[in-house]
């Protein structure tokens, strides 16, 4: 959509409460450059169409399958998740874009985090780093504790040698939703590819020798 002849960049809100979707909506709409909209979870995968900027979700009442699903129907779309942990609760979604944000950020810095985002960056809120002791890693002591019990089982078929798509088929689910495990996992550990993974965390005693 146009204002004055200038492109807004859609941007989709999905949070669990109304009252928190009109909040979030409220802020995104203060910046004229953004045309923010709402829709439930499960109509994610049938949008009208229209290119989508960014996604917005709420992640204090959220659960990390619901922000699976979002990635899995916008899989290119840069997320910017408002009350996530990053050091445990958000997911490292290699090669996307990701913003953390506060619970309480305000309509500036909601904003800039999006158009961020858009560009391609990764933001991570000052106050958010501050309350949960990250910076540019997850410190290695606390790594092993972060991972989930999914991303645990992805790590040892990782260590097996096997690729997305023969995770994908040996756990049951999609192979985005593998990739989107081995990106999270890898971002936990502060490694930069499969095989510095398996070693790390085979140092860490994360994985039994």
């Amino acid at each position: 959509m146009t204002d004055g002849g200038a492109t807004r960049q859609r941007v989709l809100v999905v949070a669990a409460y109304p009252a928190l979707r009109a909040g979030l909506l409220a802020l995104l709409a203060s910046d004229p450059a953004l045309e923010p909209i709402a829709t439930e979870g499960a109509e994610l995968g049938g949008n009208d169409g229209n290119v989508i900027s960014a996604v917005v979700v709420d992640y204090s009442a959220g659960e990390p399958e619901e922000i699976l699903s979002i990635a899995e129907a916008l899989p290119e779309t840069p997320l910017i998740l408002i009350g996530a942990d990053p050091a445990s609760d958000g997911p490292g979604i290699s090669g996307v874009p990701v913003a953390y944000l506060p619970s309480d950020v305000d309509a500036r810095a909601l904003a800039a985090a999006v158009h961020a985002a858009a560009a391609g960056l990764i933001v991570l809120d000052p106050a958010v780093a501050g309350a949960t002791g990250v910076h540019t890693h997850v410190r290695a002591s606390d790594a092993g504790e972060s991972l989930t019990a999914r991303e645990r089982e992805v790590l040892h078929l990782v260590a097996e040698g096997l690729p997305n798509k023969a995770i994908a088929r040996q756990l049951g689910i999609s192979e985005h939703t593998a990739k989107f495990h081995v990106g999270s996992l890898l971002g936990k550990l502060g490694a930069g590819s499969r095989t510095e993974a398996v070693t790390l965390a085979t140092r860490r005693g994360i994985l039994p020798v």
